[in-house]
């Protein structure tokens, strides 16, 4: 039998560990919240400084359940949101105000005014960002084409603009966890004209939206030669309790960004298929691609240029038109910045309402047309979304 002293020990020691589990996930005090399920939805708050997080079992009109926020995650701005194989978040950055941009990775289930993991300066003005995703287990209609290289391990590709450049649109490409570009896209072959999201399927090629050239460009990614290795990132520690409107600190300098490699797309959708002001990208698991189509400004919600979500059939070297579209007035759609698909179909589209807030609309899984959706309820303007894989 233990003696009373190391029996009341034990006790005390876990009263502390239950107290410590029941305020995992709060966004007090904490840097790593509960075991987000798949399809857990995050989404900037653009104006607030903070990423929002979303229960996938959450009611419709449901507002989210917890939020990475403050001063010491130096979110400045947040823009576009991407996961890469680790779950680790990585999230665009860019202050009007200022005209300084950050990119800034939070380790995995981070919540709360929390420490990020990197925070850099970028280049230019950057919206959509993307990872190359892992290969599929058994080719599927993305399968490899004679023309697709050798999938890299991973890397990322960040759509931005650079000031005072001859052709300042450009494609910066990382390597993983690297916080300087080894290889930009960029010139007058590319068509870039002001390129807002980004997609990558599993045989690396790369999916670009032109918000102001109406057209989709896909290119097959070059490739780092040599490899650079990638860039060490220091742990987070916890930080204290949130505060969305904290003031960040002053953005660092940006890494030098390479002369961009001036390169033909390899297939093109324009306005013949249907393509008016495409702002966010995403791929299924079947190669479908599915664009975030603002329309025409003003246009009549029952007018065939009203906002919609565009589905397209994978396409190589193709013009086809869309095989899905979700448009009218049911759809409430505005002006949609982003899109995006989990890994059952359900889409999930930022915008905003006619009174000017935040929301994230969801529509299920093989809906389409003019459909009504669920929503999710934002505190602030949603820019870009994630879905936790």
């Amino acid at each position: 039998m233990l003696p009373k002293a190391t029996v009341a020990f034990l006790a005390l020691a876990l009263t502390a560990a239950i107290v410590a589990c029941t305020n995992l996930g709060q966004t007090t005090g904490v840097n790593v919240g509960p075991n987000f399920p798949s399809k857990t939805v995050y989404a900037s708050n653009s104006n607030q400084n903070a990423i929002s997080i979303y229960n996938p079992g959450s009611k419709n009109g449901s507002s989210p359940s917890f939020e990475i926020g403050g001063g010491n995650t130096t979110l400045n701005g947040p823009q576009y949101l991407a996961f890469d194989r680790r779950g680790n978040l990585w999230v665009t950055n860019y202050n009007p105000s200022t005209n300084r941009a950050l990119l800034i990775e939070f380790e995995a289930l981070a919540t709360g005014n929390v420490l990020p993991l990197i925070s850099t300066g970028l280049a230019g003005r950057p919206r959509g960002i993307a990872f190359t995703p892992k290969m599929p287990t058994s080719p599927g209609p993305a399968a490899t084409t004679s023309a697709s290289p050798s999938p890299p391990a991973s890397i990322m590709a960040i759509a931005s603009v650079i000031a005072n450049q001859t052709f300042p649109a450009r494609i910066l490409l990382f390597t993983a966890g690297a916080t300087s570009p080894y290889q930009s896209i960029g010139g007058p072959r590319p068509h870039l004209r002001v390129p807002s999201g980004v997609a990558i399927d599993p045989q690396a090629h790369l999916y670009v939206t032109n918000l102001q050239g109406k057209s989709v460009e896909e290119f097959v990614l070059p490739t780092p030669s040599p490899t650079p290795k990638p860039t060490p990132t220091p742990s987070s520690t916890p930080s204290p309790s949130p505060t969305p409107n904290g003031s960040p600190s002053p953005s660092p300098s940006p890494s030098p960004t390479p002369s961009p490699i001036n390169i033909f797309p390899v297939a093109t959708l324009g306005p013949q298929n249907g393509i008016i002001t495409p702002a966010g990208i995403a791929l299924d698991q079947s190669g479908n691609i599915y664009i975030a189509d603002q329309g025409v400004p003003n246009a009549s919600c029952s007018s065939p240029a009203a906002p919609a979500i565009l589905v397209f059939a994978p396409f190589r070297a193709k013009m086809h038109k869309p095989i899905h579209k979700i448009q009218g007035c049911n759809t409430h759609l505005l002006a949609p910045t982003d899109v995006k698909v989990d890994s059952g179909g359900m889409i999930y589209v930022a915008d905003s309402t006619a009174t000017g807030s935040g929301v994230i609309y969801l529509f299920l899984a093989g809906q389409f047309g003019n459909v009504a959706p669920n929503m999710f309820k934002s505190p602030g303007t949603v820019t870009g979304l994630g879905i936790l894989p």
